[in-house]
């Protein structure tokens, strides 16, 4: 097998593993949470229930979020403008290096 198959094929069972771990996490929490606890002790190790808050913003807050994140995004595309000129007058360096992408074949 080569080092490109081995790559492909590590991908894809992350990917299978990934899927079945997170699918047995409300399970999990499930079982904890039966036995009125907050964590439990495993030959394997500690599993912990945290609550994790949601929060929730008044009409207000949001309309002033929208409006940030709109100057934001401003600002963000003028920076991208700078950037392009230095590149277009060589101002800007660069340094290249290798970087791998994989693109999986879909069947």
């Amino acid at each position: 097998m080569t080092s490109f198959e081995k790559y492909a094929v590590l991908d894809a069972q992350i990917n299978v593993l990934t899927t079945q771990r997170d699918a047995l996490k409300p399970e999990i929490i499930e079982e904890i949470i039966a036995k009125g606890a907050k964590s439990t002790n495993t030959a394997v190790g500690k599993f912990t229930v945290k609550q994790l808050k949601t929060w929730t913003y008044s009409s207000m807050f949001e309309k002033k979020e929208k409006k940030i994140k709109s100057e934001i995004k401003d600002l963000k595309e003028e920076v991208k403008a700078l950037q392009a000129k230095e590149q277009e007058d060589e101002i800007a360096t660069y340094v290249a290096n290798p970087s791998l992408v994989f693109t999986e074949i879909k069947l």
